[in-house]
């Protein structure tokens, strides 16, 4: 079986060469890129099945490359920039990023990311380029980097049994489609705010009692977030407002807990019987009005 090939693409000779080695020591095949031009170069040789991808460069800088690869080759990208203060994770996504980390990462972290957006990346079927308002369900592991710095094997593991027993069959239920995958989390579209809600409840009720593992840094526990907005479709991924805000909406929730924009909320209302409580105003980075938000707490 052929390995996944990896390109790194980075500016810095001494960044590129160390993420490329120690991906390299774990098994994937490496091609090195020092930016926009030579990856372009060997794209016309090869298809990598995921890209690193340095965000600050000084011929190219990486979102027009990201543009670039989902416009003609669209495989999963990982952003590293060392600025995180002056652009931050979620343009990277709205982008069409897949995964985003600060420079210096751990490596180990990263390898954990690259390990997990591949192997899940056969749970996120193909779409047709189309425009439609959707529900958009963001949601993360809390604290993932410590808990990767503890046990790496088995909080890969305690991720793959959570997606695979309870995610993935949840919905299908609920009739969500999982169009992104992060090395810490998702991003879930819905045709319905009632069912993003009913889901975003039930999987933090149910992964409560889920086989986790244990762990000195305590259970395994997720921050879910719910926004309603204009997506775009692209090959298997979406992109726009709702995307974004939904990112956003996710930072609000408590570990453990769901969080819905106030237009989300309006839709839900006196339609489930889950209680939402009001988190009043919140400001959201990048959104340019403070919003009301609405929290669902265990």
């Amino acid at each position: 079986m052929t390995s996944p090939r990896i390109f790194v693409v980075d500016d810095e000779a001494a960044a590129r060469e160390m993420v490329g080695d120690y991906l390299g020591m774990h098994g994937f095949e490496v091609t090195l890129c020092d930016g926009g031009a030579s990856l372009r170069r060997e794209l016309n040789d090869q298809r990598p099945d995921l890209v690193v991808l340095d965000l600050n460069m000084p011929e190219e800088d990486g979102l027009s490359i990201v543009r670039y690869l989902k416009q003609t080759c669209p495989v999963p990208v990982i952003m590293l920039t060392a600025t995180a203060s002056a652009i931050d994770r979620v343009v990277g996504l709205e982008m069409g990023a897949d995964d985003y980390l600060a420079k210096p990462c751990e490596l180990r972290e990263l390898l954990a990311r690259v390990r997990s957006i591949l192997r899940r990346l056969q749970w996120a079927p193909t779409q047709k380029a189309e425009r439609r308002l959707a529900a958009i369900v963001s949601f993360d592991f809390v604290g993932f980097g410590k808990y990767i710095q503890e046990n790496e094997p088995e909080t890969l593991a305690a991720l793959d049994r959570i997606f695979s027993g309870l995610i993935i069959p949840s919905l299908a239920r609920f009739r969500g489609n999982l169009f992104k995958m992060l090395g810490d989390g998702a991003l879930v579209e819905f045709g319905s705010v009632v069912d993003a809600a009913e889901w975003g409840v039930f999987f933090q009720q149910s992964v409560a009692e889920f086989s986790t593992g244990n762990f000195s840094a305590g259970p395994v526990r997720f921050r879910v977030g719910i926004a309603i907005g204009d997506v775009v479709v692209h090959e298997s991924d979406r992109l726009g407002e709702g995307v974004t805000l939904a990112v956003r909406v996710q930072e609000c929730a408590l570990p453990g807990g769901v969080a819905l924009s106030d237009s989300a909320y309006s839709l839900i209302r006196g339609k489930t019987q889950n209680a939402f409580q009001d988190a009043g105003l919140q400001s959201l980075k990048n959104v340019a009005d403070p919003m009301h938000i609405w929290v669902w707490q265990g």
